[in-house]
């Protein structure tokens, strides 16, 4: 008897662990792709892993501690687990790869964006090659966003995982602000093509995905490398004709560069959430102008004020900085009556820390940190009553939720005023039985609970 065809030996499998913003989100489901493409199976639970990827975030210092921090936990599965190899991707990588190539031995490689292609083969090189055949029906190659070698393309990104997938609209970023790194490690802003964006969000349709979230540095930027901005107005009126697409919301806006076509775009467009995601900072001018960038409480109520005129139920995001050098207690007196005037519904605030690279490392007038603290403390009281008021509002209305999650007879999702991953979420009791997540939810709000909206399905 001839013997038995030996058994194919299993797929390597790996994991990634993403840490960071919504722009390395999208460079792990690229790298996913890649690997999948080229014979990794890739698993959530690094414990269950032949190799972890670990995308690493550098924007501040409690950032870039938690991504050593996740590093080493990998690397100590190459003792007590089944890893073998243990692989630093991301910002962290890319900012310090030599660095951490002479201080992290427990990595067997740190991957700056230039060598994201050699990822299979760093990992070991047991998978196959990719072949162009893996890449999905009807899917050309998508190129990764940032630095690559001439000709060289990505394989398709990982397929969805649900209703609601990040897509990036470029990569890095032209502004000079005082307490940011950014663009010295991520590059000038380098916007992707709108046929290679278009190809992305109709894939994604495709499978399901009714929510496409668009990030980027500075998403306002969009288009400027490519003739002009008008291109992300063209953009958006584009995808609206993409079948299957209920929601695009639109990430990381810069307030002077919203231009009044775009915000009426914003406004009329049938599938564009009313989400107003403002790159704000602060609202005191000379905080601002040692921050390098422009705008005032002033300006800013205006351009709250412009949006509200177009849509009364606009929902709006921002993030601050306390105690950057040369705040003072009447700087935050300030952003306090701006919050009030303003009446945001999302908002994070962050203490200044000094950053490496940054020309904010240098200015006199440091803040003590407790001092900080207590400031983002007491301004955090502040939104935490306003946002309750802004969720009381809603109580009574009726709202349009994407169903997420269902669990015996209530389900969660999200309206177009929450964010994913970012803001609140609205619990639904009493939803149908024959319910299923990325189905869309009539609900009327019942009640709030801080960030969260109870509601039952409208009848």
């Amino acid at each position: 008897m001839p013997s038995a065809e030996p058994a194919p030996a299993p797929s390597p499998t790996v994991a990634i662990v993403t840490l960071g913003c919504g722009r390395n989100e999208v460079d792990s489901q690229n790298a996913a792709g890649l690997l999948a493409a080229s014979g990794y199976r890739l698993v959530a639970d690094p414990e269950q892993a032949d190799a972890v990827v670990v995308n690493t975030c550098a924007f501040v210092e409690a950032a870039k501690r938690e991504s050593i921090e996740t590093v080493l936990d990998a690397a100590a599965l190459k003792e007590h687990g089944r890893a073998r190899t243990v692989l630093v991707t991301g910002c962290l990588a890319e900012r310090y790869t030599e660095e951490l190539r002479a201080e992290l031995p427990e990595a067997d490689a740190i991957v700056p964006f230039a060598d994201y292609g050699r990822l299979p083969e760093l990992l070991g090189g047991s998978a196959t090659p990719a072949q162009p055949t893996l890449v999905p029906a009807g899917r050309r190659a998508l190129p990764m966003v940032f630095p690559t070698p001439a000709g060289a393309a990505f394989p398709a990104r990982a397929p969805a995982r649900g209703p609601v997938a990040l897509v990036k609209l470029a990569e890095g970023c032209d502004r000079d602000c005082s307490f940011c790194a950014i663009p010295s490690f991520r590059g000038r802003f380098r916007s992707r093509r709108p046929t290679e964006i278009l190809d992305e969000v109709a894939w994604l349709a495709g499978q399901g995905v009714s929510e496409v979230c668009l990030v980027a540095e500075n998403s306002t930027s969009y288009g400027k490398d490519l003739g002009g901005r008008e291109a992300l107005i063209h953009l958006l009126r584009d995808l609206a004709g993409i079948d299957g697409l209920r929601r695009v919301r639109l990430n990381y806006l810069q307030p002077d560069e919203l231009t009044a076509g775009l915000l009426e775009e914003m406004a009329a467009n049938p599938v564009v959430c009313s989400y107003f995601d403002l790159s704000l900072q602060h609202a005191s001018a000379p905080v601002l102008r040692r921050m390098r960038r422009g705008g005032s409480a002033g300006a800013f109520l205006d351009l709250v004020a412009r949006i509200r005129a177009l849509d009364p139920d606009a929902a709006f995001r921002s993030n601050f900085i306390l105690g950057f050098p040369g705040e003072r207690k009447a700087d935050v007196r300030e952003l306090e009556a701006f919050l009030e005037a303003a009446r945001l519904d999302w908002v994070a605030f962050f203490a200044w820390s000094a950053e490496d690279g940054t020309t904010a490392i240098d200015l006199d007038g440091r803040v003590p940190a407790a001092t900080a603290r207590a400031r983002v403390e007491c301004v955090q009281e502040v939104q935490d009553r306003l946002l309750a008021e802004a969720q009381q509002a809603w109580v009574g209305r009726r709202l349009e939720v994407l169903v997420e999650r269902v669990e015996s007879g209530a389900a969660e999702g999200r309206s177009f005023r929450e964010a994913p991953d970012a803001d609140g979420v609205v619990r639904v009791e009493g939803a149908p039985l024959s319910l299923r997540v990325g189905e869309y939810l009539p609900v009327v709000v019942t009640a709030a609970e801080g960030p969260e909206l109870l509601a039952r399905p409208a009848g």
